[in-house]
């Protein structure tokens, strides 16, 4: 049902939904199980999202958002999905239980990456040279926060205080006060920092970003958020990509899109203890049960602890043929509920399977 404020004229919203873990068999067992499974958010390149049942891999729902897709974000119990569709200067709110587009906001501004506050009472996007403050129940724009240069990444801290955005442009991260919507201060990182992500605890932000010179080398650098001092750093490989830490804080995700690698950091010594030979853009990580999930185009795969792959699931390809323009499903983000409910205990290594045909 669409909600009646907008910044701009809502396009005609239909639902397009399905039901559709019947078709896909996996022989995943949790060592025990709550009541409700964790769902994985899979985005797609081209718009497309799928609601990822995280036990058994089938596919809940499906939605397309009619716009390529650069960011996600989702509210903390899990129930409001937002996609990005930052060349269009959208965002799409989806019902992940339906799969149903129930609102669209236009900015007239091209966009990039989004996140939620913790406390699910703000979502911000990036922009061009600002942040788009977005009220998410009434659904619209509230406030402009003027930072860096081409800001990319974004994260808020668990105490819902403190904004952190990465700015490609200026080598800079900006510091901005949620409470009045003003940046603070800057954090000079040097090179384009892309993508942030905090450690559970909140007291260290991750950075990834790329030097320029002879092939883009990438960098991952570690801010204490006590004193706003870069205190380690590290080469990870070519480019940069999505980062996600362990819910221990021991180690951090970086995914490695240009040479199809995943690099896996010790957060206590900053060394690259492997590099996954998977070639994924996207990384998440299970709140509460440190599963590892990476979005590898047609497939989401799962990890465990000590990087074994537990489950691929393979993502449907064929919907939205009714609509005369089927795509193929190229997974480059996962979003999940900080909130929502996780599986007890963890999966056994008997239970390493891959995902039926879709």
């Amino acid at each position: 049902m669409a909600k009646p404020r907008l910044v701009a004229a809502v396009l005609a919203l239909s639902a397009v939904v399905a039901a559709m873990g019947a078709e896909q068999q996996h022989d995943l067992v949790p060592i025990s199980s709550g009541s409700s499974a964790p769902r994985a958010f899979v985005v797609g390149k081209s718009g497309l999202v799928q609601v990822v049942d995280t036990r058994s891999g089938a596919v809940l729902a499906e939605a397309d958002t009619n716009g390529r897709a650069t960011g996600v974000a989702v509210s903390p119990d899990g129930r409001r999905l937002f996609v990005v569709n930052g060349w269009s200067g959208a965002v799409t709110e989806v019902d992940p239980d339906t799969g149903a587009v129930v609102n669209r906001l236009f900015t007239q501004v091209q966009l990039s990456h989004a996140a939620m506050r913790p406390d699910g009472g703000r979502l911000y996007v990036s922009a061009s040279g600002s942040v788009a403050v977005i009220d998410p129940q009434e659904f619209r724009v509230v406030a402009a926060i003027k930072v860096g240069g081409q800001p990319q990444g974004l994260v808020v801290h668990p105490d819902n205080k403190v904004l952190y955005v990465a700015n490609a442009q200026d080598g800079t991260i900006s510091l901005v006060d949620t409470a009045v919507a003003f940046q603070t201060s800057t954090i000079y990182v040097g090179g384009l920092p892309q993508h942030v992500a905090l450690s559970p605890d909140g007291s260290r932000l991750y950075v990834s970003g790329m030097r320029l010179g002879e092939k883009t080398p990438g960098t991952l650098m570690v801010i204490d958020t006590a004193t706003n001092a870069v205190v380690g750093a590290v080469g990870i490989g070519t480019g940069a990509g999505t980062t996600a830490v362990t819910p221990d804080g021991s180690t951090v995700y970086v995914t490695l899109p240009k040479e199809g690698s995943v690099a896996v950091v010790d957060a206590a010594t900053m060394t690259v203890r492997e590099r996954l030979p998977i070639n994924a853009p996207g990384v998440a990580i299970a709140p509460g049960d440190g599963r590892v999930f990476l979005a590898t185009g047609t497939t989401t795969t799962v990890l465990d602890s000590s990087n074994a792959v537990l489950a691929t699931y393979r993502m449907r390809t064929n919907a939205f043929e009714e609509a005369k323009r089927p795509r193929q499903f190229d997974a480059a983000m996962i979003a999940l509920a900080p909130g929502q409910p996780t599986a007890t205990g963890s999966l056994t290594s008997s239970s390493r399977s891959s995902a039926g045909s879709s």
